[in-house]
């Protein structure tokens, strides 16, 4: 499926696939993969969430159940509020009436504002009612996020709750080189260390800037080198 179109003109990234999301097979985001893979198999009410630190991977998550779904002939929705909190709440209505499976990334962006905590509230009451699929993410454990609202409080842990962990940098390299070969091409130790050394290390920007090496080495038509990294990077 090719950027599907979503909700306010969000897409589904084109590389955030379960396929692209680097799991060793005893680690620990293990579990997690497995269980979301099997949530975008129901096709029953359900509602789960996701939370981890920051650029650990959980929009490559929730965008990746979307897609999964959406290859199913679903309709899905995927709501990064870190984006769209500000065309207000009115980017709730009506959702619950055109898609079966909500997506909704960064949940306590919306924290401590009375009229947002009352439109998620009642969004997933509506769903809850409907039947439908709903899947969120926060940094922060759910059990512990600080609702004004006491009922939004308990909505949140309805469901599943799942941590995603972050990739150790040994796992980051392994992500790397993984994602690479889904491309066909490799990655030099050499390429591998001075991207580590020069760039943010969270996995989130690293895939970013893996994703833009490769485009341009497809426009120039050369393999991925140091001095390339340079010329296109810095």
């Amino acid at each position: 499926m090719s950027n599907q179109q979503l909700t306010l003109n969000v897409q589904i990234r084109d590389g955030y696939r379960f396929a692209s999301y680097y799991v060793d097979a005893t680690g620990d985001n293990h579990e997690l993969v497995g269980a979301l893979k099997l949530f975008t198999q129901s096709t029953e009410a359900q509602q789960n969430i996701i939370w981890g630190e920051s650029k650990s991977g959980k929009s490559h998550l929730l965008q990746a159940c979307c897609a999964e779904v959406a290859n199913h002939k679903y309709p899905v929705s995927y709501i990064p509020l870190k984006q769209l909190k500000v065309y207000g709440t009115e980017i709730f209505s009506g959702i619950t009436s055109h898609s079966n499976f909500i997506a909704i990334d960064d949940v306590d962006e919306i924290v401590g504002d009375k009229e947002w905590e009352t439109a998620l509230f009642n969004l997933i009451n509506n769903t809850r009612q409907r039947g439908q699929r709903l899947i969120m993410s926060s940094q922060e454990n759910p059990r512990y996020i600080k609702c004004i609202l006491p009922d939004l409080a308990s909505r949140l842990i309805w469901g599943g709750s799942y941590q995603v962990h972050a990739l150790s940098d040994e796992d980051k390299l392994k992500a790397l080189q993984a994602r690479a070969e889904q491309r066909g091409f490799e990655l030099s130790d050499r390429v591998l260390e001075y991207l580590f050394r020069r760039y943010p290390r969270d996995i989130e920007s690293l895939m970013e800037i893996l994703n833009t090496l490769d485009e341009q080495s497809l426009i120039q038509k050369t393999v991925i080198t140091v001095p390339f990294i340079k010329q296109v990077l810095d």
